[in-house]
């Protein structure tokens, strides 16, 4: 998701409804649920957050910490597939599935030498899966079973791809190549690029949004049989099979396509192409040509490429000009623009796909402008925006494109949240339609055309959630527009489906549909229809209907308050009554269970009961309102103090005293205290809280804005 920073505005009052339906009792308690939670997490999405992320300048010679994060939810991070064999990781496992079985064949972790850190990259080479993470690169040995950490390479944040010519990771600790057939990586010559991704990283992100900032840093890497393209920080940099420097291709890039030895890519101004067998580079201009706008979409076919311009709002002249389909054939290099199908205007493809000499397009419709605003109570932020009507698929068969129309689906009904106190019910429908995957049937036909697209309310430009659907098919040799979506089943409501909390306090506060899980793939892998989302990888059963194969949770909710180390594991409590295990030999971090309607105030480890620890836990009353996909999470008793004996939980008369901590925080700062003094500086968290002191581990238990972290005990020699 792409945001734009916190700007100030004025904070109205006035309650804010457009029709006369009124929220229900548990409604009403949900917004507020999600207000009380709305602090800014996006501000730092395209800049370096201005304060509590950065290295202070004044810092002196206070150790900088890097600490190991769990996030209160899980999310399936990336994900490789190699045949029949699907491989998808989350921040602390990685996942083994047989896609021709539609089974999960084995669970990796922390006891299978898996690094204690979250994987961010995936490749398979041969026998070996190799892992990119947060702490240094992995490798897998599949047959063997074990996982080892591959010496003297070390980096923050990093991606693989596989290829014939070897394995390739590019990271902000270098480039490097592990040729096919050898052992040994090799550490090759840096680019401008590359330096600029270390010193981005160096001066740190919050967390919260690093997963989104790390994909628009480096939204691809993918590797040919001249070697490995990458686009680093908008830059694609193509690093030669051959051997050698580093190749610098085109700037502000935000997309690239191999075709054959060459590689197409779509920039800001419009698109290049290079040929790496001549070395030869050319470019093509927006409304040179090509269509004039801003250029969304790039496809590659055998005898055509096709790219997508969005169209340019002209205030004076109060209509969008530009925009539409170019079309650039590929032997008389000759270019062929389209803005109009018949009577429907095709000014807005936001999606391409090609297959062979055919090629289909998603195109958002509009019957005429209109302003829109932020979100209700922010009448005086407007943009001029389309008045979409419905999506439409074109498909062009080699000669010329034809509409097939989408059928209007019925829309959600959401309640659309913005800053304190305002809301409106809203319908909410697709309006944009990001990519598109051509699915094989089982008999390996390419019949389905599947699709990932936003859901935006229709009365205001601001906010949106991802779904996905069926977009058409073909039966009897021709193609048909059938518009079915899938947003249940792929769980990708969000916490609470009714509501969009678009921002809050806007200028103090910012949420852009933050909490929805959003879609990493569609695929036909093992004869069978997968959708790898971060909610969970599911497989499309023979009834059309999606199941979970691997699914995301809530490890703890949202706030993480206090928390106890034991022999076996370290217990966590959360705001909302959640209970939290992270087991020490497997190092996985699940929900035990929730105190409905009450709050975890303190948590001590009395004892070791044999196969676990002896827990007693102190709650408080609170009207937190749990997400939805907790409600069928396991009861614990909603005493004022309970306990577990290592087997059952049960209500419980013995006292739980919060623990005397010799560390603190201040309220808002990454310093971390001890008598009145810096010892620890933490980068990457936000508005820590003292947990616990973890002294069998060596480490210091943090709770984040959104999860927990761990950090070593610090050096507190001289205090």
């Amino acid at each position: 998701m792409r945001t734009k920073l916190c700007l100030p505005a004025i904070i109205l009052a006035l309650t804010v409804q457009t029709s006369a339906e009124t929220p229900s009792a548990e409604t009403k308690a949900a917004m507020q649920e999600l207000w009380r939670r709305g602090h800014c997490l996006l501000s730092s999405v395209l800049k370096p957050a201005a304060k509590e992320a950065v290295i202070p300048r004044d810092i002196g010679n206070t150790p900088v910490i890097v600490p190991r994060l769990r996030a209160a939810v899980g999310k399936l991070l990336c994900y490789a597939a190699d045949g029949a064999t699907i491989w998808t990781a989350d921040d602390q496992s990685l996942y083994r599935v047989d896609a021709a079985a539609g089974k999960l064949v084995k669970r990796y972790d922390l006891s299978d030498g898996l690094g204690d850190a979250a994987i961010r990259s995936i490749a398979v080479s041969g026998d070996t899966v190799w892992m990119a993470t947060r702490s240094g690169l992995f490798a897998l040995d599949v047959k063997g079973g074990r996982c080892a950490c591959v010496d003297d390479i070390r980096f923050s944040v990093g991606w693989l791809a596989a290829g014939t010519s070897g394995v390739w990771l590019v990271s902000d600790g270098g480039v490097y190549r592990l040729p096919s057939g050898q052992t040994k990586w090799r550490k090759l010559p840096g680019a401008p690029a590359i330096e600029a991704l270390a010193s981005v990283s160096k001066r740190g992100f919050w967390w919260a949004r690093w997963r989104v900032w790390s994909a628009s840093k480096m939204p691809q890497v993918f590797a040919t049989v001249d070697g490995l393209y990458a686009i680093c920080l908008g830059r694609l940099i193509h690093y030669p099979a051959s051997g050698g420097g580093p190749r610098e291709i085109s700037d502000k890039t935000w997309r690239a396509v191999a075709q054959e030895r060459k590689v197409w890519a779509l920039t800001t101004g419009g698109i290049v192409r290079y040929d790496a067998e001549t070395g030869k580079t050319d470019r093509f201009t927006s409304g040179a040509g090509m269509p004039s706008g801003r250029p969304v979409a790039l496809a590659v076919g055998e005898s055509a490429v096709f790219v997508a311009a969005e169209a340019d709002y002209d205030s004076r002249r109060r209509r969008f000009t530009g925009g539409g389909i170019g079309r650039m054939d590929l032997s008389t290099g000759k270019w062929t623009v389209t803005e109009k199908v018949g009577q429907t205007s095709v000014r807005f493809v936001t999606a391409l796909l090609v297959d062979g000499k055919e090629a289909w397009a998603a195109c958002t419709l509009y019957d005429r402008v209109v302003q829109l605003g932020a979100h209700p109570g922010m009448a005086h932020v407007k943009r001029y925006r389309p008045n979409v009507s419905g999506l439409a698929m074109l498909h062009f068969d080699g000669d010329a494109w034809r509409v097939m129309s989408l059928d209007r689906q019925k829309p959600d009904r959401r309640w659309v949240l913005g800053q304190k106190g305002t809301f409106a019910i809203d319908s909410i429908v697709p309006k944009r339609l990001d990519s598109m995957w051509m699915i094989d049937d089982d008999r390996g036909r390419q019949d389905r055309l599947w699709g990932v697209f936003r859901m935006v309310p229709e009365r205001y430009y601001s906010g949106y959630y991802i779904s996905a659907g069926l977009l058409a098919v073909r039966s009897g040799g021709a193609w048909q527009g059938k518009f079915d979506i899938r947003t249940g089943e792929l769980a990708l409501g969000g916490e609470q489906p009714e509501l969009m909390l678009i921002s809050h306090s806007h200028g103090a506060r910012l949420v852009l549909a933050d909490g929805h899980p959003v879609v990493l793939g569609i695929e036909s892998i093992g004869k069978r229809t997968w959708a790898v989302c971060e909610s969970g990888l599911f497989v499309r059963s023979a009834a059309g209907r999606f199941t979970p194969v691997v699914r995301t949770a809530h490890r703890a909710y949202w706030r993480v308050t206090a928390g106890a180390a034991g022999k076996h594991a370290v217990w966590f409590g959360g705001d909302g009554g959640t209970i939290s295990r992270l087991d020490r030999k497997t190092g996985r971090l699940e929900l035990v269970g929730v105190s409905r309607g009450r709050k975890i105030l303190a948590i001590i480890v009395t004892g070791d009961a044999g196969k676990d620890d002896a827990v007693v836990v102190r709650t408080g009353s609170t009207k937190a309102v749990l997400p939805v996909s907790l409600a069928s999470a396991p009861g614990l008793p909603g005493a004022e103090t309970i306990a577990f004996d290592g087997v059952k939980w049960k209500a419980s008369d013995k006292d739980a005293p919060s623990a005397a901590m010799r560390f603190s925080c201040q309220k808002r700062g990454d310093y971390v205290y001890r008598g009145g003094k810096r010892v620890a500086f933490v980068k990457g968290v936000f508005r820590p809280i003292m947990l616990c002191e973890d002294t069998l581990a060596g480490k210091l238990w943090l709770g984040t804005y959104s999860g927990v972290a761990g950090i070593p005990l610090p050096d507190n020699r001289g205090q």
